[in-house]
């Protein structure tokens, strides 16, 4: 019998080491659970003015450049003659626009289209329309300032900002 009470000694012991164990782990879960949500309820809770508050600097937003209202007027089937040494070599058919800004300005240039078209014809009637290397090929550069110089002037201030040649085939 003295066997036996041993045998019962150790198996009570053993017992309570697990179920020590197992309820020191039960314990720390509860311990961290019950701490956690009181940390997490002390911070909810806590006033704003005990929160450090980060400085946040109010960034206006730039405005957006306002851009000019870009117009064109156009000069269709403009037909100028390629004169060199006093010959026509060849006739220049082109489509122009040139770019103004506004409704006003435009409304002007399409008033003075005929005359813009009057002047560029008597001017390349008696000055060369070709380039410098090669007198056959229109110049197009020179071509477009002098478009723009004339229309200024027929227009009797700036308004033509540049010139845009669409198309251009020589006939």
């Amino acid at each position: 019998m003295a066997d036996e009470e041993t045998k019962e000694d150790d198996v009570i012991e053993e017992n309570p080491k697990g179920g020590s164990k197992k309820l020191l782990i039960v314990g720390v879960l509860l311990g961290l659970l019950i701490g956690g949500g009181a940390a997490a309820g002390y911070f909810i809770m806590m006033p704003s003015d005990a929160v450090d508050e980060e400085v946040v600097a109010e960034v206006e937003p730039e405005p957006e450049p306002v851009l000019p209202d870009y117009q064109y007027a156009a000069i269709e089937r403009l037909q100028l003659p390629n004169i060199y040494q006093g010959r026509i070599l060849n006739y220049v058919m082109m489509n122009i626009s040139m770019e103004v800004i506004g409704e006003k300005d435009k409304l002007l240039v399409e008033k003075n289209v005929l005359i813009i078209r009057d002047a560029l014809i008597r001017y390349y009637s008696e000055n060369p329309l070709g380039r410098e290397d090669n007198r056959a090929i229109a110049d197009f550069t020179s071509l477009s300032q002098k478009i723009k110089e004339l229309a200024n002037q027929e227009a009797h201030k700036e308004v033509v900002q540049r010139v845009i040649i669409s198309q251009s085939r020589a006939i």
